[in-house]
């Protein structure tokens, strides 16, 4: 109604009119108006949480810790054990090493390799490695001839993997207990801590 106080409908605003122009023209609703701003705050926030998730994702992958001479080997999320590991936690390995050479080599590569794969997807773990024969040598950190392993021994260390030294092998290979590395534990019988570690549910992997 003409020169009503009451209005009905949106809100209006009103604009210099052009000569000519009618005021249908010259009049923008106020919501129309007022939505555009909120989408340009929306898509905003989509991007950035977009940008997040990517982020997050590449802080996940740094995080995966580096062996030293071990390749790292990238392994998609859709090769998996269809979800055994993750109802199976921790999951528990004994690597039993007598030889301190090419089945030690290969004894440390895979439990690196396991380790990287399981903390990729979140997965706990317990991983023994028992020395016993001649590999205690390779315990010895004056031993030159062995002592190849020492950084990468040592890195498995920092990721939660116990050494332990057989006693009958040191004394008979007369290795001192004071030469052992520090951070590796010293057990009278390397075949019964096998046999104790299955017998805890530990799988057993000789790498022979």
């Amino acid at each position: 109604m003409p020169g009503s106080l009451f209005a009905y409908g949106p809100p209006t605003a009103a604009i210099d009119k052009p000569p000519g122009a009618s005021e249908d023209a010259m009049t923008i609703p106020n919501t129309r108006r007022g939505m555009q701003p909120l989408r340009a705050l929306l898509l905003v926030a989509a991007l950035c949480t977009v940008v997040s998730a990517q982020a997050a994702d590449k802080d996940t992958a740094r995080t995966l810790p580096e062996f030293p001479g071990v390749m790292s080997i990238p392994v998609g999320k859709n090769l998996n054990y269809g979800g055994f590991f993750k109802k199976h936690q921790p999951v528990k390995i004994v690597f039993g090493v007598s030889d301190p050479t090419g089945q030690m080599r290969e004894s440390l590569t895979n439990a690196s390799l396991i380790i990287r794969y399981l903390k990729d997807r979140g997965y706990r773990y317990h991983i023994e490695f028992v020395l016993y024969g001649k590999a205690v040598l390779a315990a010895d950190m004056w031993n030159q001839k062995y002592g190849g392993f020492n950084d990468l021994m040592e890195a498995l260390h920092k990721q939660g993997v116990q050494f332990r030294v057989c006693h009958n092998s040191m004394y008979t290979l007369k290795v001192k207990s004071s030469d052992i590395h520090s951070y590796m534990k010293i057990i009278p019988a390397g075949i019964l801590e096998l046999a104790k570690k299955q017998m805890q549910g530990y799988a057993y992997i000789s790498n022979r």
